[in-house]
């Protein structure tokens, strides 16, 4: 009987290089794939931000047609001046707009002043239930203080207008005192756009608490584009 011989070519394998060339590739898409999944989070954060833009501006709006002027101690509503609450290294926090809007009666030390939300709210209306968080991020933490989706406190410029005394005039631009333009001193400026007779408006400096992209100071007029920056104008 005639002996069979197998003619089965070798299987083959891959070889070293298109080992190496498939691992380039999937590190490839897995890195595609962390960025996407990071941009998504960051779009999602700031629609929260937004969102909490949105509801305080609700009841700013509501507060602002009860009372006619703006919830602004009365040190500040006395003198006309714009007053920024929550930014960096300023000197008031934005638990006293919180607690105004929410009705309640408490008093806060500033800078040698107190600053009582009775005289700005005396009938303690509720304009605002904001959501709690307790880990200090989206929402109301556990020091009264508004915060964004990354944990920074939420700041706030309200326009002073018109003080008291009847001898003062309404102008354009006096620095942010009896003047009709929203005055920051520059924190919610950017080279496309800033806030003009606007009675209020809100922002937050997103991921890195840094202006625009990784400006030097916070006065600094940068480009919003680009930028992870959140704004309510």
């Amino acid at each position: 009987m005639p002996e069979t011989r197998c003619r089965c070519k070798p299987s083959a394998g891959f070889t070293l290089v298109e080992l190496l060339v498939t691992i380039l590739i999937i590190a490839i898409l897995a890195a595609l794939s962390f960025m996407g999944v990071n941009r998504m989070i960051e779009n999602g954060r700031k629609v929260q931000t937004l969102a909490i833009f949105r509801d305080f501006t609700v009841g700013m709006t509501m507060f602002e047609s009860d009372y006619t002027r703006p919830p602004v101690p009365t040190s500040k509503r006395d003198t006309g001046w714009d007053t920024i609450y929550g930014d960096p290294g300023g000197f008031y926090s934005n638990k006293f707009l919180v607690s105004v809007l929410a009705g309640e009666d408490k008093d806060y030390p500033f800078g040698g002043e107190n600053f009582t939300t009775s005289s700005v709210n005396p009938r303690e209306e509720s304009y605002m239930i904001f959501p709690l968080a307790p880990d200090g991020k989206n929402g109301v933490g556990t020091d009264g203080i508004l915060y964004d989706a990354w944990g920074f406190e939420i700041m706030v410029a309200i326009n002073g207008l018109l003080s008291n005394n009847p001898e003062d005039e309404l102008v354009d631009f006096n620095g942010g005192q009896n003047d009709r333009r929203l005055h920051t001193w520059g924190l919610a400026e950017y080279v496309e756009t800033k806030p003009d007779e606007q009675s209020f408006v809100l922002w937050s400096y997103g991921k890195d608490n840094k202006k625009g992209d990784d400006a030097e100071s916070y006065g600094e007029v940068v480009p919003l584009k680009g930028s992870g920056d959140v704004i309510s104008w």
